[in-house]
């Protein structure tokens, strides 16, 4: 999750002219409407904010209850926890941390409870007062950081982060998947231009270093990193939330246009997709969702993990 940088330092890979930087540059209201409506899915196909693989008596016996979000964006997590955990009568202290503060409500608003922070949790050394201070850190969709399958840096992280018997809660979309359905069982709707940025996105990921099939077995990787009472879950994104989905992805899609030059700044064949290209072929992915074509990435999977004591 490290910011982007300026737009004249952006490079390209040759052979889909997409960006290597995938942090969009943009983070505006619209980044902030897009974080809000993937909570709410999250939440739609969870059906919890903690994990009941985590004992109760984590949140019952601790005063106040100490939990870490990880990447939190606009603090949409945090900001529903603390409604739960108030009307259940839990005292908390409830910490999100991101690299970015531009989404962060002010704190005039935000419950007593909740503290957002600007920090890269990935920079070493942690402050002083993090380590060893929480006893659940909480993260969700944070993959785009894991480069080369290496979960060492972040998973190191998250144990100096945690107490003695603390729990981990990581919750990840199977990011290796675009997944582009039909309604038609004929297919005579197009989905080409889904298709196709689909394929770029993926290119583009690996151009990275990101590739994600260790998401099916996160379990095994808290494992040898330390981690006991692993548990794992995967769960079937709704039908009927697809459109939904579509319309979160379509949000990305579309922020995914600052990573392109602009057709007038680049020399003729040194870039295989402009800006401009990357538009029209969007537009065209929006005419197909229209039409009733949906993406998705087919399951959330969580998994959950107790630090030794």
């Amino acid at each position: 999750m490290a910011a982007a940088p300026p737009s004249d330092e952006l490079s390209y890979d040759s052979s889909s002219g997409i960006s290597t930087f995938w942090i969009a540059p943009a983070r505006n209201f619209r980044t902030s409407a897009r974080l809000h409506l993937q909570h709410f899915l999250f939440q739609k196909t969870l059906g919890h904010l903690l994990n009941p693989h985590i004992p109760s008596s984590v949140v019952a016996d601790s005063k106040p209850l100490k939990v870490a979000d990880l990447g939190c964006g606009n603090g949409a997590w945090l900001i529903d926890l603390d409604r739960e955990l108030s009307n259940k009568g839990v005292s908390a202290q409830l910490d999100g941390y991101d690299i970015n503060a531009l989404n962060f409500p002010a704190p005039a608003f935000l419950p007593s409870s909740i503290s957002l922070k600007k920090l890269d949790v990935l920079a070493k050394p942690l402050p002083e007062e993090m380590v060893g201070a929480y006893d659940i850190v909480h993260v969700r969709a944070f993959v785009s950081i894991i480069v080369n399958s290496d979960l060492t840096p972040f998973l190191s992280t998250v144990l100096a982060l945690l107490k003695p018997g603390g729990w981990l809660q990581w919750e990840e979309s199977r990011a290796e998947k675009f997944l582009v359905d039909s309604p038609s069982p004929s297919n005579e709707i197009s989905r080409t231009a889904c298709d196709t940025i689909a394929h770029i996105m993926k290119v583009g990921g690996e151009a990275r270093g990101l590739k994600f099939e260790f998401l099916g077995e996160l379990d095994r990787h808290l494992q040898e990193h330390g981690f006991l009472d692993v548990s794992m879950q995967a769960a079937e994104k709704r039908k009927q939330d697809f459109k939904c989905w579509t319309d979160n992805y379509l949000m990305v899609w579309e922020e995914m246009a600052d990573f392109f030059p602009l057709k007038a700044t680049v020399a003729q064949g040194q870039a295989p997709m402009t800006r401009e290209s990357w538009m029209e072929l969007f537009e065209k992915a929006v005419h197909e969702t229209e039409q009733g074509i949906v993406i998705h990435q087919g399951k959330i999977m969580t998994v959950v993990g107790r630090k030794a004591a």
